[in-house]
């Protein structure tokens, strides 16, 4: 008679756990796989974690930019382009973001290809471009 319980006790145990089983199942949902970009990401961040601000502009900006053009484009030591001065000045991005990349040879601008992705200068363009 003990033996009889044990057994169906031991039943209603296995029972439960492949109804949990089954339910799991169907309501787990894995994480979807990274995209190309997210693992780029990652891989960027390295052990710590943290990704640099990889393609916002307005921090690129902050961290290669405002201690010469102030921190808004007022300007500072090198000239402001506040008010749609750098869209008069460039009227095509893609001319200011060559002269980000290489400088201008005779002033203090210095080019950036050497710190910069061609994605990030596009990302700090695109900001100024909005200034």
């Amino acid at each position: 008679m003990r033996f009889h319980r044990v057994v169906t006790v031991v039943q209603a145990l296995a029972l439960a756990l492949a109804a949990v089983a089954i339910v799991m199942l169907f309501v787990h949902q894995p994480p979807p796989a990274p995209t190309p970009a997210a693992r780029a990401e990652a891989a960027a961040a390295g052990p710590g974690g943290t990704a640099p601000a990889a393609t916002d502009g307005r921090a690129l900006y902050a961290e290669q930019c405002a201690a010469c053009h102030g921190d808004v484009g007022e300007g500072s030591y090198g000239p402001a382009f506040r008010g749609g001065a750098m869209v008069a000045a460039f009227p095509s991005a893609a001319d200011q973001a060559a002269v980000v990349a290489r400088g201008r040879p005779g002033t203090s601008m210095r080019g950036f290809a050497d710190k910069l992705t061609p994605e990030q200068i596009d990302a700090v363009v695109a900001y100024t471009r909005g200034l």
